[in-house]
């Protein structure tokens, strides 16, 4: 008695280890398969990506790429097609492939058989049913037909050729609606692994033909905005063409006619009334301005073509400021303001392009002139410091609006109240002036508050800008 009940036990243990065994073989086989079939559906969504962002190729032929992946990938597939659901060509993008299932004969599996079919298949949407994505080759026979738009002895001989027991019918969806449908037919009824996968793959692959469908549109409006620039950038040569050649045409005659209304003005050609007077100084006002105008448009089309090039040469900026204010007295004599200038007796040489800082000085005078109201004062002053020199022009006229100060030196910008005080100004002067002085090393000085007045200058270092003559004696002698 006493020995039996031992090997009953050894008997009961056995079994259940056996039986434990079983189980544990079985938990891990089932586990195994799962993995496997997660590394397949991974490794497929991988292959697609890989279609899609290295292919750039047309959408049909990322279409059939993909279509054999999926038959590649996913054995039990007998034909994969993406079919587009663009009205104007709703099969573009039908392909095929198939494997043969064992048991076939080989010869009855051919591909450009499978291909033909799939050219005249024509699957419309709306006759899928929502709920359903996979149909069986028995019990929904007459639904396939429908969907899939093709004859019934067509789709008989199809399904005998290639031993289809499911097709899987997956909507292609974009951000902006339908955009085709995949389908896939399979060897054997699905199970949940092959919803799943399908399930995925589909997603992918409305993402691969969305995407690929935006990176065409992309490449279609930077083809457009690149043929757009191109002929901008010629019409833009030829206007800088054009305004060279006008300003080099129109500063000739309007130098003379300046010229000569100054030699008018001083007397040369006889006494003139008070009133030919007031009449022949707005004309000499307007054709200075002319010039003026015309040597920004020159030096803005010069720096539109490169051509913009600096010479520097020693100048005495006493002279250029003298130079320029006895050109303007006339006009701020005639706005009744008063200009405040005191030529200092000593004052460094500096290299500079003088025809372009001519025009800076100019522009800030013209300006301060242009912006006062009548009764107003205007202050010039140059500024020999021990490391730099100054020219700054002070005002007491409308300023500049605090919130519009930062647009203030890009080209054909002009502040709200500026326009309005003076509606014939081409916002070029400031823009011209801030290059000038910084292709020479030089910097800006603008101090403004609205309805107080403003200040604008430049500032050039000694260090930098001293002409060699200076030498030692760094500074002239005003006589």
């Amino acid at each position: 008695m006493e020995t039996s009940q031992p090997r009953k036990a050894a008997t009961a243990l056995a079994r259940f280890t056996q039986r434990q065994f079983r189980y544990v073989t079985k938990e891990m086989y089932q586990r195994n398969l799962e993995l496997s079939q997660v590394n397949k559906t991974l490794s497929l969504l991988r292959t697609i990506d890989q279609i899609v962002l290295n292919d750039g190729a047309s959408l049909s032929t990322i279409a059939t790429k993909i279509s054999s992946a999926i038959v590649d990938e996913y054995k039990d597939c007998a034909v994969a097609a993406i079919y587009s659901l663009d009205a104007k060509d709703r099969r573009s993008v039908a392909l095929g492939q198939a494997h043969t299932p064992l048991g076939a004969d080989k010869e009855d599996v051919n591909g450009f058989q499978i291909d033909a079919f799939l050219a005249a298949a024509n699957p419309i949407y709306r006759n899928l049913h929502p709920a359903s994505s996979f149909l069986n080759v028995h019990t929904d026979r007459a639904h396939i037909i429908k969907a899939l738009g093709v004859t019934k002895d067509r789709f008989n001989q199809f399904v005998a050729m290639t031993f289809v027991e499911d097709f899987y019918f997956g909507p292609l969806l974009a951000a902006a609606g339908p955009v085709g449908v995949l389908v896939v037919g399979l060897h054997k009824q699905s199970d949940d692994h092959t919803r799943n996968l399908l399930a995925r793959v589909t997603e992918a692959v409305s993402k691969a033909i969305e995407n690929k469908q935006l990176q065409d549109e992309n490449q279609r409006i930077l083809q457009k905005l690149r043929l757009t620039n191109a002929k901008l950038k010629q019409l833009d040569e030829t206007k800088d063409e054009f305004i060279t050649m006008a300003s080099h045409q129109l500063r000739t005659p309007l130098t003379s006619v300046k010229g000569y209304l100054s030699m008018v003005l001083e007397g040369d050609a006889g006494k003139i009334t008070h009133q030919q007077r007031q009449l022949l100084t707005q004309s000499f006002i307007s054709s200075q301005r002319m010039v003026y105008l015309i040597a920004d448009l020159l030096n803005l089309s010069r720096l539109n073509t490169g051509k913009f090039v600096i010479e520097s040469i020693p100048v005495d900026l006493r002279d250029v400021v003298q130079g320029e204010i006895e050109q303007l007295r006339e006009t701020a004599k005639a706005r009744n303001l008063t200009v405040v200038y005191e030529n200092p007796p000593h004052f460094p040489l500096l290299m500079l392009d003088e025809t372009k800082i001519h025009q800076v000085v100019m522009n800030f005078i013209d300006n301060a002139i242009y912006y006062t109201p009548s009764g107003g004062t205007i202050t010039i002053e140059l500024h020999d410091l021990p490391n730099a020199v100054e020219y700054v022009v002070k005002d007491n006229g409308i300023g500049v609006p605090r919130a519009e100060q930062h647009h203030l030196f890009t080209k054909f910008y002009r502040a709200g109240n500026a326009r309005r005080a003076r509606p014939d100004g081409t916002g070029l002067g400031l823009f011209m002036a801030k290059k000038v002085i910084a292709a020479q090393g030089g910097s800006i000085i603008f101090e403004s508050e609205e309805g107080k007045g403003s200040t604008f200058g430049f500032r050039f270092s000694k260090a930098h800008h001293l002409a060699p003559a200076a030498g030692g004696a760094k500074n002239r002698d005003n006589s």
